[in-house]
């Protein structure tokens, strides 16, 4: 109940006319990095292999290196959650005509296309048969879009063949 309520209270601060992000510059590459350094635990917990694609140079965009982070955390923990034990873990920046493309997936069960619609809705739980034993509130993918819908930015998602990918735009600098 708890998680819940500050679940609410932060999308309340996202959707208040008040609510503006601080725009400045940072390095994606290590914002992505981090967050899968701090979900280590549990990605060594399914023995997921962790596949990265990330340029060697860093990859500067334009945000709120804070709200990013949470997209990122939100994106990261899900692909694990979601993620088969022994399966696959992929994570992919490129750029491409001033925007980083950023990627995230895994393998795992394949999302029925007419959730996918459904995906980025508030309290929407894609594994309904399965929530009970899923952490979450159905609150994190709409956290995610509602974020980068701050920056005019945007998200999409695939999954066919066991296999999930959310991919999400940031302007480079």
């Amino acid at each position: 109940l708890s998680r819940l309520v500050r679940k609410m209270l932060d999308l309340s601060r996202l959707q208040s006319a008040e609510y503006v992000t601080a725009q400045e510059q940072f390095d994606i590459s290590e914002v992505m990095l981090r967050v899968l350094v701090s979900l280590e635990t549990k990605v060594n917990a399914k023995h997921l292999d962790v596949d990265t694609q990330l340029p060697e140079d860093p990859v500067e965009v334009w945000g709120d290196p804070d709200a990013i982070t949470q997209v990122c955390y939100n994106l990261l923990d899900n692909a694990v959650k979601f993620s088969s034990p022994q399966g696959r873990l992929t994570l992919r920046i490129t750029t491409k005509a001033g925007k980083a493309y950023i990627a995230i997936g895994n393998q795992g069960e394949t999302i029925p296309p007419q959730q996918l619609t459904h995906i980025f809705d508030r309290f929407h739980k894609a594994d309904s048969s399965l929530s009970t034993h899923k952490d979450g509130v159905g609150l994190g993918l709409y956290i995610v879009k509602t974020i980068l819908n701050t920056y005019k930015e945007d998200i999409t998602v695939t999954s066919q063949d066991g296999f999930t990918e959310f991919t999400f735009t940031l302007s480079e600098v």
